[in-house]
C-alpha cells in the first residue's frame, strides 16, 4: 500500500505541474464526468473464468457476475490548437460467486482505482462539434476480498492502467456530450459529459 501511495502521489504531482505550466497555453479547458462499459478489467476477468472452468472440466464455475462499469472524472486543457492534455480518475467494482460442483463455495469482490495521464487530439475542432482520438496511461490499484464460510482473504495488486479511444465525437459548448469507442480501463464504449471553461 505504501508503494502504491508513493506512485499515486508522484503521478498526481507530475500531472498538476504539467497542467499548471501548460494548461492555459491555449484558450479553454474542460472538467468532465463519464461512464464506460466492457472495460479491459471485466473482459480479462470473463476470459480467465472461461479458461479456468474449461481447464477444470466444469468443477469450478462462476455465477452472478456483476460489473459496475467504469465511473470516471477528470480535467483536460489545450496545449496546442488541437491537442489537449490532462488526467482522470477511474473506479470500477466487480463481484461474483464461486461454485464448486454447482455448490456455492464463496464470493469475490474487487474494487479497482486508476489514475491516468491523457492526451486527446481533435481532428475536427469546431466550437460545437469535435472529432477526436485519445490515449491514456497510468497506474491502477485493485483491492480484492474473497469470502467463504470460514475466512475472508484480502489481496492488493498494482498494475499498468491504459485507455485508447480510437474515435470519438463531441457536441456542444460550453456543456458538451461525447461518445468514445476504444479499449482500456474506461471501456470499449464510454459516454462523457463535460463543461468547458475559458
Amino acid at each position: 500500500m505504501k508503494n502504491f501511495s508513493i506512485k499515486l502521489f508522484v503521478a498526481t504531482l507530475f500531472l498538476f505541474a504539467c497542467i499548471t505550466r501548460n494548461g492555459f497555453a491555449q484558450d479553454g479547458a474542460s472538467f468532465y464526468l463519464g461512464y464506460g462499459v466492457a472495460t479491459a478489467n471485466s473482459i480479462d476477468d470473463v476470459i480467465a473464468d472461461i479458461i479456468i472452468t474449461t481447464a477444470t472440466g466444469g468443477a469450478y464455475n462462476v455465477a452472478d457476475s456483476k460489473y459496475t462499469g467504469a465511473i470516471f472524472g477528470g480535467y483536460r486543457a489545450y496545449v496546442t490548437e488541437k491537442l489537449e492534455f490532462g488526467g482522470s480518475f477511474v473506479y470500477e467494482n466487480s463481484s461474483k460467486d464461486l461454485l464448486m460442483e454447482s455448490t456455492k463455495a464463496g464470493s469475490i469482490s474487487t474494487n479497482t482505482y486508476a489514475v491516468l495521464a491523457e492526451l486527446k487530439y481533435n481532428y475536427i475542432n469546431h466550437k460545437n462539434f469535435r472529432l477526436h482520438s485519445g490515449i491514456g496511461a497510468g497506474v491502477a490499484h485493485a483491492r480484492s476480498s474473497t469470502k467463504d464460510d470460514v475466512i475472508i482473504e484480502k489481496d492488493k495488486t498494482t498494475d499498468f492502467a491504459y485507455q485508447l479511444d480510437a474515435i470519438g465525437i463531441s457536441y456542444g459548448n460550453p456543456f458538451s456530450i461525447s461518445l468514445n469507442v476504444g479499449y482500456g480501463y474506461k471501456g470499449i464504449a464510454n459516454l462523457v459529459l463535460a463543461y468547458r471553461i475559458k
